[in-house]
């Protein structure tokens, strides 16, 4: 890590943690910013939480002075200072302990030994892409696609904001006959999603292939392979509630007639109006899957 990066820290009760969590992902929209990585773990022998916010460039104090109004920390007494070089994403690592969602297990290469035979099982290590199945969104994602594996057989799906690719993956290894696509805006992820493709066995088909995934880099559904593999069996969002509203048009066109939508990326607070933005599209929510403040919608066409 170079000396751009800047490091957030600080101790807070487990309630204040989890509150300046929300308030990070709150105050990003709002402001536009890119969201920082946050770290939050209990302290042995102590009630208070380690926080930490890593930032890749020094964060305007405006944006760190909104967190902590969102987050009802004005007075907060915290640390913010750059952070010497060093393999910060290996040190964070050793955090993350293996995820468990229905049949799905996320863990990284460092719990590789704790992979089960049982399971479908996926490696993905934190890094530049969102998505390692620890945040509870990328969970809740898995737990409606666990649910949906045994009911549903999408010919093709479409992993719309695929970051690490985690979500895309499993859906392969589920579904492993069906075309599928993950797209991000930012072609660092599709890199990572392309390389963690490799690392867990799912095949990374050409665009004219009709088995594996194929990523690409595209703003939404700008981009033409997307259109012209439209409509897709499945299509999973896990994207931040606003852009889900602004592309709800965009991504109901792209629903095959008797398709299934996952959406999240979502406080439960947004729930009414994702759900108000869809229902205008004729789509109404089918199941849902919470896990603390986040959650994530199954929609499908209204009958």
């Amino acid at each position: 890590m170079t000396a751009d990066n800047w490091l957030l820290s600080g101790e807070l009760s487990k309630d204040g943690s989890r509150a300046f969590e929300l308030a990070v992902e709150t105050a990003s929209e709002e402001l536009g910013e890119i969201p920082p990585t946050v770290s939050r773990f209990e302290q042995p022998g102590s009630e208070l939480w380690q926080v930490d916010v890593y930032f890749a460039a020094e964060p305007p104090q405006g944006f760190v002075d909104q967190i902590l109004t969102t987050a009802g920390l004005g007075d907060w007494d915290y640390e913010l200072a750059p952070i010497e070089e060093r393999d910060w994403v290996s040190e964070s690592q050793k955090l993350l302990a293996p995820v468990r969602s229905g049949r799905f297990l996320v863990y990284g290469a460092h719990d590789a030994d704790k992979a089960d035979p049982s399971l479908i099982n996926l490696q993905i290590d934190a890094g530049q892409a969102f998505g390692t199945g620890k945040h509870e969104t990328t969970a809740a994602c898995l737990a409606l696609l666990d649910q949906l594996a045994d009911t549903y057989i999408p010919a093709s799906y479409l992993d719309l904001g695929t970051g690490s690719g985690v979500l895309a993956l499993a859906t392969a290894k589920v579904w492993p006959d069906a075309r599928g696509t993950g797209s991000d805006i930012d072609p660092i992820a599709t890199d990572v999603a392309i390389e963690n493709a490799g690392i867990n066995g799912v095949q990374v088909r050409r665009p004219e292939a009709t088995m594996g995934v194929h990523f690409l880099t595209a703003d939404g559904f700008d981009h033409p392979s997307l259109a012209a593999e439209a409509p897709y069996d499945l299509i999973v969002a896990n994207i931040l509630a606003g852009p889900l509203i602004e592309m709800a048009a965009g991504v109901t066109g792209a629903l095959a007639q008797k398709g299934v939508l996952i959406l999240s990326g979502l406080l439960t607070t947004q729930k009414p109006d994702v759900l108000n933005a869809y229902a205008e599209q004729g789509l109404t929510l089918v199941a849902e899957e919470e896990d603390g403040e986040w959650a994530a919608l199954q929609l499908a066409r209204q009958p």
